[in-house]
């Protein structure tokens, strides 16, 4: 097997290539010069517009330049003449690249000679040598010299110049160009990997690797853009070098598997170095958090000190003369070498049809010098925070491609259950496969191999389906169930998603006839498959940062037709993997967002599958509880009530349980259904009644609303806690304590029967609203950037790369408990904060309610008295400086926060503790 080339060090653009440019650039902008610039006037005139033309009238006027006898010895010295005649033959390899279709890479004679050794014996250092345009081609390469023919023409040895520039340029098929034809330009460059040779060569088993689970925060989101591009990228895309500008600091984390967004400069051209890219890069992050004159930088500007807008498109010249481009990109982590955001200069796969890119896989560069500098260099960085692998060679820290390689291996089903989300779709990639190579043996480190299984975990438990499909899920639902919603009559809930649909608040939702014709077929190919869910995912949600932007805007621009859609999809199991939780969930926030099929459906379902209501109902459930179980747990904590928890929530699901209560809800919905304007609805209530399936009213009112169920429990205990509860909002009243007056209203399902027979209308409030979406969003965090003072090739020098860990947040070290400090048992740690609950946090507006290990993870209940939602970054700070919970932490178990705020506001914060550090028990 032939030696792999190290793309990434050989034939790389120059940046001399760029000084080039930047000649040209000035002088077509007609900028000045500051050592003056010789025969300019004359110049202009020659027009130089990439005509064969043109040459002849650069003939033209060296021969007039000739006929003022200029002295050879001194011409070239004189800085405004160097100017002419840098210029002109920097023009003429330019016109020479676009004849041949080739851009030239410039070089001076110094660097030619530097990369192309021995050539000094064939091209002495002089003059006529000085400036080098090098064509690469794919089987041959070529060198052009301009400065012979000019100087030729100028300082002929002869009376009369043996050589013109017009024949000395003219090459390839010049021919089929008219004087006049203004030559096209020459084919955008790459680095010397053709993305398409690699990728038939490439095992088809491999197609998991390439693919990306996009995180479901980015369902909805402008960034998904990528994610529909990468067929285009893989099949028709080439490699260029970028350079960092910022990016999300979990990238920067080791063990952190999150994959997160990116700000990535790169010259589309192919044509400028890594170094200056990455300079290009240093400026435009330097001027975050101000406001340039010029507004195309303004623009720009203001999208990377905003944080949370996407951006694909040109960058304002002003920062280069070069053909720079910027995008936000989403970095999967199993395409980087190590997981990790190392260096600030990678390649990427671009291409001429779309803007956006993507990172090349990092299985295509495992053979260069890059790829083993960038290991190396993390290797460093791991030491230095402390996060030594002993039992492992340093190069091979968190190694994705091999780990990945030796997984396949022995299975086949890493992304199963996922298919239909994935990206790019097998057939998308006709060549993948078709010319298979012999690939190195490896060694296999089980570190690899469990964080790669981590970073699987991660992005599978993004959707609500990976517990549901866990081995360890003891709460699943039986086949039976399953088979049930299978067996559903499509018509009786397809049907209404093809009506006209006039809800002002949803003037998006309308039918949607394709996908409805797409329903009615019995198969589609995974292509079809794949790009109708994407389709319905882009229709039916948006994504967090956009909801932060406009909340009201963007949410009534959801389609909900497609939300329906996808739950019938996912309930159903048609077309796709079979997930009751996401079918639920996407039926769930078409009901918080208002549409009345949505509760139709759910009414419908309750009916024919009682076994769905604690699914169906729990987000109704969780919204009536919130304000009662924070009023009896303060009514707790200021003695006026003794209860149990446990037989609270025992009560809860009792009450969901019961067949009167489901099929009493399930009547509220269909009313409620009709009240929007659901005729349809209306019969089938009729109908459900005239079968005796549906009581027109309850038969106790215990089932109408789970407050009444809990009255009637606490009424048999003796207990009334009407009074209760009213005596409670009399003493906050009276001694002014406004912890809970934002609640106060919902003592009204306690102390007013009427308004509990139908749901009230904060059905419809924000707070729902944030639990629909919220989950879907909880994914973005705080910016952080690499270094702004690297001043050195990241390729050639490891200081630059280096300097990386100076400016990402400080890391602490991390301690090493030594044989006087004894494990904490997160068995003994949950026993204790159990018997403190409810525990008060050293903030005194917050406070735990209650504690639960699942699946590994630490769930605490905390009640928060201030308003609105607290930020990732406010929980984590949170979770990391409170001292009771100090032993916690040392266990480094993973703890999230359900938060139960004021206004009913209700949701999940993850991963609160993964940037804590304990220094001492």
């Amino acid at each position: 097997m032939s030696k792999p080339v190290d793309f990434l060090s050989q034939q790389q653009p120059t940046e001399f290539t760029v000084r080039a440019l930047w000649y040209l650039h000035h002088f077509a902008q007609q900028g000045e010069w500051a050592d003056g610039f010789a025969f300019e006037k004359q110049l202009r005139s020659c027009q130089l517009d990439y005509t064969l033309g043109s040459l002849h009238r650069i003939d033209h006027l060296l021969d007039q330049i000739r006929k003022l006898k200029p002295n050879p010895e001194t011409f070239f010295r004189q800085p405004e003449n160097q100017n002419f005649l840098f210029t002109l033959a920097f023009y003429c390899g330019e016109l020479r690249g676009r004849l041949i279709k080739n851009a030239p890479v410039w070089y001076n004679w110094q660097s030619f000679i530097a990369e192309y050794h021995g050539m000094e014996k064939i091209f002495p250092n002089v003059v006529e040598y000085e400036l080098v345009a090098h064509f690469r081609g794919k089987n041959e390469e070529s060198t052009y010299f301009p400065l012979v023919a000019i100087l030729e023409r100028l300082f002929p040895k002869q009376e009369e110049p043996e050589k013109s520039v017009y024949s000395a340029t003219i090459a390839g098929d010049y021919q089929q160009y008219d004087l006049n034809d203004k030559l096209p330009e020459s084919p955008i460059q790459g680095l010397a990997l053709n993305v398409q040779d690699a990728l038939a060569s490439t095992h088809p088993t491999e197609l998991p690797y390439l693919q990306i689970l996009p995180p479901q925060w980015m369902h909805g989101d402008d960034l998904m853009a990528q994610i529909r591009a990468m067929p285009t990228l893989y099949t028709k895309g080439r490699v260029v070098w970028a350079a960092l500008v910022q990016a999300n600091q979990q990238l920067f984390q080791h063990n952190d598997p999150a994959s997160c967004p990116a700000e990535v400069i790169y010259d589309k051209s192919g044509r400028t170095p890594p170094r200056l890219l990455r300079q290009y890069a240093k400026e435009l992050f330097a001027l975050k958090h101000s406001t340039p004159d010029d507004p195309e930088l303004a623009k720009y500007v203001h999208h990377i000190t905003d944080e949370r807008t996407r951006f694909t498109g040109r960058i304002p010249t002003k920062i280069s003369h070069m053909n720079l481009h910027g995008a936000t990109v989403l970095i999967w982590r199993l395409h980087l070498p190590n997981a990790i955001l190392t260096l600030p200069t990678f390649p990427i796969i671009v291409a001429d049809d779309c803007d956006e890119v993507m990172l090349l896989p990092a299985k295509y560069w495992a053979d260069t010098s890059f790829y083993r500098d960038w290991l190396r260099e993390q290797a460093v960085l791991n030491d230095e925070q402390t996060f030594r692998l002993p039992e492992k060679n340093m190069l091979s820290s968190q190694e994705m491609v091999y780990a990945f390689r030796q997984y396949i291996q022995r299975h086949n089903d890493f992304w199963a259950g996922y298919t239909e989300l994935l990206s790019p779709q097998r057939d998308e990639l006709p060549q993948l496969g078709t010319k298979i190579i012999e690939q190195n043996q490896v060694i296999q480190y089980e570190t690899d191999q469990g964080f790669l299984m981590r970073c699987r975990s991660v992005a599978q438990s993004e959707y609500r389906r990976w517990y549901e499909f866990s081995d360890h899920n003891q709460n699943r639902l039986p086949e039976s169930v399953y088979q049930k919603l299978r067996d559903l009559n499509p018509a009786l809930f397809l049907s209404l998603l093809t009506e006209p649909f006039d809800v002002p608040k949803l003037a998006n939702s309308q039918p949607l006839p394709k996908i409805a014709a797409l329903m009615r077929q019995n198969q589609l190919s995974p292509i079809q498959i794949a790009n109708m869910v994407q389709f319905l995912w882009a229709q039916g949600t948006i994504s967090f940062a956009k909801v932060l932007d406009n909340e009201s805007e963007h949410l009534s621009a959801i389609n909900t037709t497609a939300t329906l859609y996808l739950a019938f999809l996912y309930l159903t199991g048609k077309f796709v993997p079979q997930t009751i939780e996401e079918g639920a969930s996407w039926l769930n926030l078409a009901v918080n967002l208002g549409d009345y099929r949505a509760l139709h459906w759910v009414a419908e379902l309750v009916m024919q599958i009682p076994e769905l209501a604690p699914i169906l109902f729990k987000k109704k459930l969780i919204s009536e509880m919130s304000p009662l179980s924070i009023r009896l747990m303060n009514a707790s904590s200021m003695g006026y009530l003794s209860y149990s928890i446990s037989d609270v929530n025992a009560q809860e699901s009792a009450y969901i349980h019961h067949p009167e209560a489901q099929a009493e809800l399930a009547r509220q919905y269909f009313q409620l259904a009709v009240e929007l304007g659901d005729t349809s609805a209306n019969t089938r209530l009729n109908e459900w009644i005239a079968a005796k399936r549906l009581p027109e009213k309850a038969r106790e009112q215990r089932f109408e609303h789970i407050q009444f169920w809990l009255m009637d429990y606490f009424a048999k205990q003796g207990v009334n806690i009407r009074q209760i509860l009213g005596d409670l909002v009399a003493a906050e009243n009276e001694a002014d304590d406004i912890t809970f007056h934002e609640n106060s209203d919902n003592l009204a399902h306690i102390t007013e029967d009427e308004d509990i027979l139908r749901p009230e209308s904060t059905v419809w409030k924000k707070w729902v609203i944030w639990s629909g979406v919220g989950v879907l969003m909880l994914g973005l965090v705080a910016w952080a950037v690499l270094p702004t003072d690297a001043s050195n090739d990241p390729i050639a020098s490891k200081e630059v790369s280096g300097s990386l860990k100076n400016t990402l947040p400080v890391v602490p070290t991390v301690p090493t408990l030594s044989a006087s400090q004894p494990t904490v048992s997160l068995n003994q740690v949950m026993t204790e904060l159990q018997t403190k609950l409810p525990l008060t946090f050293f903030t005194n507006t917050h406070k735990i309610q209650s504690i639960k290990l699942e699946n590994g993870v630490v769930w605490l209940t905390l009640t928060d008295k201030s308003r609105g939602m607290m930020s990732v970054d406010a929980a984590q700070s949170l979770y990391c400086s409170e001292p009771q919970l100090a032993d916690l932490r040392v266990t480094k178990t993973p703890v999230n926060f359900t938060v139960l705020a004021a206004q009913n506001v209700h949701y999940d914060v993850k991963d609160v503790g993964k940037n804590c550090l304990e220094s001492q028990r």
